[in-house]
């Protein structure tokens, strides 16, 4: 038992689980779109996640030392320092377009780092949220675009069903730290209050899954899958809605671009 729950701990602190939705979600995006996304973009986005998200929770902590546990300390260093080299290696290989997609995340990123009063700084309550989901949006769906001419109709769609995912899913994030978050400008929670944040969680979820019904002729059991997702994720966030619990929000909520991945994939596959 001591084990099982020092890895869950490693696998929700050292952001495995937000580089697994990554994967998942482009994995789920390239399924819909009919693009398969190859190993080296896949490795990307893992590493790349990990890199980003360790970065920003325990570089100045790793550096200064200020970590009580030796061991993870030592098992943080090594994931992180063996992130980047493979971030960096996967990068290179990339077409010039990709490069651009990758160029306009990191500009996202870093402006929510260190200008934190910016527009999409994380100081902005109200744009840090759409700050977050366009990052997603571009590492997971138009990082499948390997020239310009990809860039097609249903791409962008899938961009803005993407966005719509993402936004739902940071919902329940906004609610669990809605008394902690001081921030210059309010949250889109605090700016709506709890009844409209949870009214706007289930529109935009229901906004992926119309927008996803557009771009795929779903039929059968493929139709079941999605809808079951769907159902699913409705429940999940509308828990999530309700309870300030981290657990729940890192694993659950987090999780369920990997659980919406494993029922439509797997139908794909079997099917």
């Amino acid at each position: 038992m001591a084990f099982l729950k020092y890895t869950l701990d490693f696998y929700l602190k050292s952001s495995i689980h937000v580089a697994l939705a990554v994967v998942a979600l482009s994995g789920l995006n390239g399924l819909f779109l009919n693009k398969t996304p190859d190993l080296n973009l896949l490795l990307f986005q893992f590493s790349s996640t990990i890199f980003y998200y360790n970065s920003l929770k325990y570089g100045h902590l790793l550096f200064k030392g200020a970590l009580k546990q030796l061991w993870f300390t030592v098992a943080l260093w090594i994931l992180t320092l063996l992130s980047l080299v493979v971030s960096l290696y996967t990068l290179i290989q990339f077409s010039l377009v990709q490069h651009l997609m990758v160029g306009i995340a990191l500009v996202l990123g870093l402006s929510y780092v260190f200008l934190p009063s910016s527009v999409f700084g994380r100081e902005n309550g109200t744009f840090k949220t759409l700050t977050v989901a366009l990052v997603w949006a571009i590492v997971t769906s138009a990082l499948h675009n390997e020239e310009f001419k990809d860039f097609t109709s249903a791409s962008f769609v899938q961009f803005i069903a993407t966005l719509c995912w993402i936004l739902a899913l940071m919902f329940p994030f906004e609610f669990r730290d809605r008394k902690d978050d001081q921030l210059r400008y309010p949250t889109l929670v605090q700016r709506f209050g709890l009844k409209t944040s949870r009214f706007l969680a289930q529109f935009f979820l229901a906004c992926w899954v119309v927008l996803t019904l557009t771009l795929v002729s779903f039929e059968g059991y493929y139709l079941i899958a999605l809808l079951m997702s769907y159902a699913i994720a409705t429940q999940v966030i509308a828990k999530g809605m309700r309870t300030s619990s981290l657990f729940y929000t890192e694993f659950w909520v987090e999780g369920l671009p990997v659980m919406v991945f494993l029922i439509c994939g797997l139908t794909w596959f079997i099917l």
